[in-house]
């Protein structure tokens, strides 16, 4: 009877001694394939695997983005750091210099500012917003204004907000401006004030009153 209950003990200690060393061997095989993965994970982070991380996150510093068409600029962006929203298809530029390259000969009109939206269509452009301390270079003008919208449907750069332009010995403020680049003409318009000390041929400039 003795000997019966010791071998029932012994079976049951050997079976739980089994259990254990099962496992603590399942348990190092768990830490042993975690520890892998982690190791693939951070190694493809650092081989610039950015899809990995949230669209939010993808920062790109000295930005530059290029359209060409026949071997030919059609427009430029380069900005000190831009952020890709690729749910909404769109970029966020910090320091924005956007340039737009006319047909014609070498005309450029040439956007910058503080900070800046671009919306994407595929490889176009269709929406560029720049806002805080704009500069707009047309030929030999200069256009000062606080926010700036370029719109490839129209082919027009538009300020809502108050503008002043100079140049060519002409000095002008509105309440609103339109550069009409296929035109190549500058409209402003609402309380326009002009000073003109000298005008040279060329380029036309309307003061409209609407």
């Amino acid at each position: 009877m003795q000997s019966s209950r010791w071998l029932t003990m012994n079976r049951r200690r050997a079976r739980l001694g089994l259990a254990v060393v099962i496992l603590v061997a399942v348990g190092a095989v768990g830490v042993q394939l975690v520890r892998s993965q982690w190791a693939q994970y951070v190694q493809r982070l650092s081989s610039g695997d950015l899809d990995l991380l949230p669209a939010v996150a993808q920062r790109i510093q000295n930005f530059r983005r290029v359209k060409m068409k026949g071997g030919r600029k059609q427009w430029e962006v380069a900005a000190r750091e831009a952020q890709y929203l690729e749910d909404e298809n769109q970029i966020v530029v910090r320091e924005p210099e956007v340039s737009f390259y006319l047909e014609d000969a070498d005309g450029v009109v040439a956007l910058s500012g503080t900070t800046g939206r671009l919306v994407l269509n595929g490889r176009e452009m269709e929406r560029a917003e720049l806002e805080g301390g704009i500069e707009v270079r047309f030929k030999r003008y200069v256009v000062r204004t606080d926010r700036a919208v370029y719109r490839r449907a129209d082919g027009t750069v538009v300020s809502p907000s108050p503008v002043s332009v100079a140049g060519d010995g002409l000095t002008l403020s509105g309440a609103r401006m339109t550069v009409d680049m296929d035109a190549q003409r500058v409209e402003l318009q609402g309380g326009v004030e002009t000073v003109v000390q000298g005008r040279g041929a060329g380029d036309e400039v309307d003061a409209g009153t609407s």
